[in-house]
């Protein structure tokens, strides 16, 4: 990324059900606000759950963004070219924790490789149907083994990633804070049944958030005038850090009651909430 022409805005969006449409692609009209947005020499920040793997699915080369953090902040890449910029992860002792919680509550999980690998993971699960999990586990197939007693090699993760029921997830979120106080748990909606919900671990220093402050840290931008979009619980501390922050109209309720929403995915939202932030930051 060429800093020196920046003028140190800078815009972090959401990937799937924010800036993509249903169909997971660009629309013209918000590609053509991300070059808008080159031409201002703001910095164009995608922040998203997947895995770099899983980006390289949608995000060609030509897609125009300066930086691309993935897994919720465990890693932070340069787009052109890709390049590795930081990464996170739990430690051994942390990772360990979070194993033995998950066998206790019984909740079907997949331990991730470190960045940049960790679309490969192992994977436990105790015998409930989880359509949802089978559904990731095919996703992935060829790069995930089930998990043995021991991971003596697998080094440190960096995450791990729950799939259960939506029936109360909130009380689900809660217990799970509660029993791994010095680790970071993210709630959100699954994107492959948009129904189950996906509870991620990570260290206390991963989050979209921390990314983002990272992000304006490294680059000298100006986290004050920031604009956020996103659309789901795992937006919520970015969404709560930037000093302008929009969701899409298909967020949930609770996001929708408190931020300002824009039009839905689908009709280009995200370029509402862009040229909301220009009018009121020229």
């Amino acid at each position: 990324m060429d800093v020196a022409r920046q003028n140190r805005r800078a815009v972090f969006t959401d990937l799937d059900g924010t800036l993509l449409g249903p169909d997971q692609k660009l629309c013209d009209r918000n590609r053509a606000t991300l070059e808008h947005l080159n031409s201002l020499g703001v910095t164009r920040v995608v922040v998203t759950g997947r895995s770099l793997f899983s980006c390289d699915r949608v995000l060609d080369d030509t897609f125009p963004i300066d930086l691309l953090v993935t897994s919720s902040g465990a890693g932070i890449f340069s787009f052109k070219p890709k390049t590795l910029l930081q990464q996170f992860a739990l430690d051994n002792t942390e990772m360990a924790r979070a194993i033995d919680v998950l066998e206790q509550m019984k909740l079907d999980f997949m331990v991730h490789n470190a960045v940049p690998d960790n679309h490969r993971f192992h994977w436990r699960r105790f015998g409930r149907a989880n359509p949802d999990f089978d559904r990731r586990l095919s996703l992935y197939a060829g790069h995930h083994q089930m998990l043995e007693q021991e991971l003596t090699t697998m080094g440190d993760a960096a995450q791990l990633l729950a799939i259960a029921a939506s029936e109360d997830p909130t009380s689900l979120h809660e217990e799970l804070a509660r029993y791994l106080p010095n680790l970071n748990i993210v709630r959100t909606t699954s994107p492959l049944d948009h129904c189950s919900v996906w509870y991620e671990i990570f260290p206390k220093t991963v989050g979209k958030s921390h990314a983002a402050q990272w992000v304006c840290d490294h680059f000298e931008l100006d986290a004050a005038t920031a604009l956020a979009v996103g659309n789901d619980f795992n937006d919520v501390d970015m969404l709560r850090w930037a000093s302008v922050a929009r969701v899409v109209a298909n967020a949930p309720e609770p996001l929708v009651r408190e931020f300002r929403s824009v039009a839905d995915h689908s009709e280009s939202g995200f370029s509402d909430a862009v040229a909301e932030w220009l009018a009121h930051s020229a």
